[in-house]
C-alpha cells in the first residue's frame, strides 16, 4: 500500500462503508447472533472505527440480516478488511449461512469536510415503546436514502440515571446534514413522533466535544460528556507531544518563513492530526475514566477508576516532558 505524499496527510478524511448481506440458516440463527455480535464488538474496538448497525430481517421487505460498518477512512477500511482477525471470525460466521456472505465497499472522498453529527434524545411513553421501534427503524431507513448519509447509532434507556432514549446521526457534512434536517419526509417523522414520546431535545457536537464522542463504544452514555478539568487533562496530554513532535520535525524546513507563519502551519497539521487521528484514539484508550458509568457501578470501582485514569495522565505527561527535555 503506497503512502501518501505529506500534503494529502493533512487532509481531513472521510468514512469508507463496508455493507455485508447474510442470508442465515434458520437452525443457525443463535450461532449466527453471537458469532455477529462478536465481530461487531471486535470493530467497534479497531483504529479507526465510525460507526455500525445490524439490521435483522423483516418479513416480506428485507431476507437477509445487513450489516453496515463504518471506518474513519479508505486506509483504516482496508486495514479492517485484510486484518487476521475480522478474517478469522467472517470464517467463523460463514458455517452458518445458507449462501456465501455478499460484501459492498463504498470508498470514502478523502479530501471532502469533516463529518457532523446531531444527538437526538427522546423521553418515550410507556405503553408506546413498540410503536416507537418501529418509528426508529422507519426513520434510519428514510434518512439513509438522502446525500451523505454515514450512521445512526442508538441507545436504549438503561433505568432511572438514563431514562431516555438516544441517537446519534452522522452525516458527511453540514449541508448534508441540513438538507436532511429542513427535509419535508424528516418533518413528517417528527408529525409522527409526537404522540409517542413526553420530550424531545437535539444537539449538534461541535467543538471539542466532537473529540470526545468520536468512535465512542456503544455501552458507553452518548449524551454524557467528560468533566471540563477531564476534557482539559486529555486535550493537554495529546496537544503537548504533538506540539512538540511537529516543532521538532517541521522547524528545519520553517526556519526561514515569518513567525506568524510558522505558527499558522503548526497550528493547521496540529489541529489535523489531533481531530483525525490522535483525539479519537485518545479518548478511546481513556474511555474507562472519561465518563464513568452513573449506574451499575460501585463506589470502590469508580475511584479505583478516577485514580487509575488520573494517574495515567499524570504520569504520562511527566513521561513525555523528562522525554523532550533529554532529547532537547
Amino acid at each position: 500500500m503506497s503512502h501518501p505524499s505529506a500534503p494529502q496527510e493533512n487532509k481531513p478524511l472521510q468514512p469508507a462503508t463496508a455493507i455485508v448481506s447474510n442470508h442465515v440458516r434458520p437452525d443457525k440463527l443463535g450461532e449466527y447472533r453471537q458469532a455477529q455480535a462478536v465481530i461487531t464488538e471486535a470493530a467497534r474496538k479497531f483504529p479507526g472505527f465510525v460507526g455500525t448497525e445490524v439490521l435483522s430481517p423483516v418479513a416480506g421487505l428485507q431476507e437477509e440480516w445487513v450489516v453496515i460498518f463504518r471506518l474513519e477512512s479508505n486506509q483504516a477500511m482496508k486495514r479492517w478488511l485484510d486484518s487476521p482477525e475480522r478474517q478469522h471470525l467472517t470464517a467463523q460466521i460463514q458455517g452458518c449461512l445458507a449462501d456465501p456472505s455478499r460484501l459492498q465497499v463504498l470508498a470514502g472522498n478523502d479530501q471532502a469536510e469533516p463529518p457532523v453529527a446531531m444527538v437526538f434524545t427522546h423521553r418515550v411513553r410507556k405503553e408506546k415503546e413498540s410503536e416507537y421501534r418501529a418509528w426508529r427503524r422507519k426513520t434510519i431507513i428514510t434518512q439513509a436514502k438522502y446525500p451523505g448519509y454515514l450512521a445512526t447509532e442508538f441507545f436504549e434507556p438503561r433505568g432511572r440515571f438514563q431514562d431516555k432514549w438516544v441517537d446519534i446521526v452522522r452525516y458527511d457534512t453540514v449541508d448534508h446534514l441540513d438538507n436532511w434536517l429542513k427535509s419535508r419526509a424528516r418533518q413528517e417523522l417528527l408529525a409522527e413522533l409526537a404522540p409517542l414520546v413526553e420530550s424531545v431535545h437535539e444537539h449538534r457536537m461541535t467543538g471539542l466535544e466532537g473529540w470526545f464522542t468520536f468512535g465512542r463504544r456503544s455501552d458507553e452514555a452518548p449524551h454524557d460528556t467528560p468533566p471540563a478539568w477531564k476534557q482539559a487533562l486529555t486535550v493537554l496530554l495529546a496537544l503537548y507531544p504533538t506540539v512538540m513532535l511537529l516543532g521538532i520535525l517541521m522547524n528545519p524546513f520553517m526556519r526561514h518563513l515569518p513567525f506568524a507563519v510558522q505558527m499558522l502551519i503548526g497550528n493547521i497539521c496540529s489541529i489535523a492530526l489531533l481531530t483525525w487521528l490522535i483525539m479519537p484514539q485518545v479518548s478511546r484508550w481513556l474511555g474507562f475514566w472519561l465518563v464513568l458509568p452513573a449506574n451499575g457501578t460501585a463506589s470502590e470501582d469508580r475511584w479505583r477508576r478516577e485514580a487509575t485514569g488520573l494517574g495515567i495522565v499524570v504520569v504520562s505527561i511527566t513521561l513525555l516532558v523528562l522525554v523532550f527535555w533529554a532529547v532537547g
